[in-house]
């Protein structure tokens, strides 16, 4: 069951609001998690640690997208997102710096939550200590990449950067998920189509498609397609 995000009073936590000798308070963080176990982990630790406290969490990532915008959130952190929810918060027009709990190392899948815009990557077995490093490193504008994340993202992707003439030249910068909208124009997918099988909204689908044409300088899908072929970021 979701639990609605709300602020605590400071006679509920009868500490967050105040700032400490040095004139800081801690950080604010807001949970989105549908494990009940790492839900409860972050509301301990806003007992055991004084540089957070936690805001509230939430089950369904519609709750914390709803919430994201208050000005009292510091930090989101998300466990295990899916690549929907990723490219709906990328979507938000404001947002809190948002730390990603992700289950293994594939950098795969810490690509996506960077692409999205995500401050810091963890293993979301790491211990309480790193993920409190990483809050606050969050909270002071760092982004937060353990070895094991940082050495993939570093390796040559599949081209997602080539070069275009186009007036002079050109950079053209497709993300992985609009490499795979791509590629699924390139089958004649409608953006229905696309939507169902990348297992995001029909808006999402729409919005990559529309940034797609504008990056290639193309006026419809199928120049998009035939021009992606041409710097090699599609196969036909």
């Amino acid at each position: 069951m979701a639990h609605q995000l709300k602020s605590r009073s400071s006679s509920a936590s009868g500490r967050w609001l105040d700032a400490d000798a040095s004139g800081r308070r801690p950080v604010a963080v807001a949970i989105l998690s549908a494990d009940p176990v790492v839900r409860g982990r972050f509301e301990q630790l806003a007992h055991d640690d004084l540089t957070v406290t936690v805001l509230g969490s939430v089950g369904h990532s519609v709750d914390l997208l709803t919430s994201a915008g208050a000005s009292a959130i510091d930090v989101a952190v998300t466990d295990n997102p899916t690549h929907e929810e990723l490219e709906q918060w990328k979507e938000l027009p404001k947002r809190p710096p948002l730390l990603v709990l992700l289950s293994g190392s594939d950098w795969k899948d810490a690509r996506l939550a960077v692409d999205a815009g995500a401050a810091g990557v963890l293993d979301r077995s790491a211990p309480l200590e790193q993920i409190v490093s990483a809050i606050t490193a969050a909270a002071h504008g760092l982004i937060v990449l353990p070895p094991e994340y940082l050495a993939g993202l570093m390796e040559p992707a599949a081209p997602v950067a080539e070069q275009f003439e186009h007036n002079g030249s050109e950079e053209v910068r497709l993300t992985p998920r609009e490499l795979e909208v791509l590629a699924a124009m390139a089958d004649g997918a409608s953006n229905k189509v696309i939507a169902r099988r990348l297992d995001m909204s029909f808006s999402t689908a729409k919005f990559h498609v529309a940034s797609i044409l504008t990056k290639l300088d193309a006026d419809s899908r199928t120049e998009a397609v035939m021009k992606g072929a041409q710097l090699g970021l599609v196969m036909l």
